[in-house]
């Protein structure tokens, strides 16, 4: 089990934003991590597909992300990850009339006024709902993200509902629409968290009483289709002939040495930028990139010339990263197409929030960065 406790607020606020009980990588980002063997390890993993999509699960996207539990001394208190951080009054509401003048505290803006009520009556309608399923002798939270406020409305047979980019449809006859047809409200559970901070996976949410809440993880087992994984079988000679080379340009040792330590986290953090503007050419511009980054002169001189020294390692990693990329969204758009106990679209074109493969070495997120990663990045919150 994995246990964290945090320092201060401004760490709490970092966790409630980013931390799950296990980070998961796109298959692409391993190599950044590990180097060559992450590389091999994504490419081996997505081959293992061919035999069957069994170990594959659908990664939810739910919105807002809400905090749900009972305190010390017992109150139960429902809010958003904004009202359960708040410093500057107090959003960790016991009781719906609270939650919802904690939410319209926010509204500085007078224009945003109409939104704010909106939002803050969804959670104020669902308050009394969460409290009842929650046993008055548990003691912490959960924290999560809400995938809808009211039972989903059936389009021909199934339930359909959008908490945020992607749209769900759930065939009513499956064991979860049955449970989504008994239900008024949605959540996708990621963690527990304790009153001092502490959080762990959850183990068992059965614990949640009664059927007015569905809580799930945040993977669900969906398809099992075998699928066509050719499209990675020349990645592997491609990583081989240049392991030796991307692994010294990885080098912890070397980069640390260098003050470099974090030339992976650039790396991946470049990648991203990429999303937005496209993700062709790949590390051709990236010294450009870095020049309009917050990185130091004297640290953007060390890594150019780091790069110059090592220009054949850097770009085979990025055509490593372009060759995994590409064929792991061949194998999202098989899976896409493919009906499941899930199934999902973006702007009415297939896909979801991507899949996770499940491996006892780590597990891998297959999200195609060019359709969800994208669109999520678009909203404006």
């Amino acid at each position: 089990m994995r246990i964290v406790e945090f320092k201060n607020i401004d760490q709490k606020r970092l966790v409630l934003k980013e931390l799950s009980p296990a980070r998961i990588h796109h298959a692409e980002d391993l190599i950044f991590w590990e180097g060559s063997a992450g590389a091999m390890r994504a490419v081996q993993q997505l081959e293992q597909l061919a035999k069957g999509t069994k170990s594959l699960t659908i990664k939810w996207d739910g919105s807002p992300a809400v905090v749900f539990g009972r305190n010390p001394n017992g109150e139960f208190i429902f809010t958003d990850k904004h009202g359960f951080m708040a410093k500057s009054y107090d959003g960790r509401a016991t009781n719906p009339e609270d939650l919802e003048g904690a939410i319209m505290q926010r509204a500085k803006d007078k224009s945003k006024t109409k939104s704010y009520r909106a939002y803050a009556s969804k959670m104020k309608s669902v308050f009394e709902i969460f409290q009842n399923a929650v046993p008055e002798t548990f003691q912490g939270y959960f924290v999560g993200d809400m995938l809808y406020f009211t039972t989903p409305k059936k389009v021909g047979n199934s339930f359909v509902f959008q908490p945020n980019v992607v749209n769900y449809q759930v065939p009513a006859e499956t064991d979860l629409g049955k449970r989504i047809g008994t239900s008024r409200a949605g959540v996708v559970v990621h963690y527990m968290m304790s009153e001092k901070g502490r959080t762990m996976p959850v183990k068992d949410l059965n614990m949640i009483q009664g059927s007015d809440v569905l809580a799930i993880p945040p993977t669900t087992v969906n398809k099992s289709e075998p699928v066509d994984v050719s499209a990675v079988n020349e990645l592997k000679n491609l990583i081989a002939s240049n392991s030796a080379n991307m692994d010294k340009l990885l080098d912890k040792s070397t980069l640390a040495g260098m003050k470099l330590a974090d030339f992976p986290n650039l790396l991946y953090t470049y990648l991203n930028s990429k999303v937005d503007k496209g993700l062709k050419g790949l590390g051709n511009d990236f010294v450009k990139w870095l020049q309009s980054s917050a990185v130091t002169e004297v640290k953007k001189a060390r890594i150019i010339n780091y790069i110059k020294a090592n220009t054949q390692a850097f770009m085979a990693l990025w055509k490593v990263v372009s060759g995994i990329m590409m064929a792991k969204d061949n194998i999202i758009r098989q899976l896409d197409k493919s009906k499941g106990a899930v199934n999902a679209t973006i702007n009415g074109k297939p896909g979801g929030e991507g899949y996770v493969l499940r491996s006892p070495k780590g597990n891998i997120k297959l999200v195609k960065r060019s359709g969800f990663t994208k669109a999520n990045r678009a909203i404006n919150r």
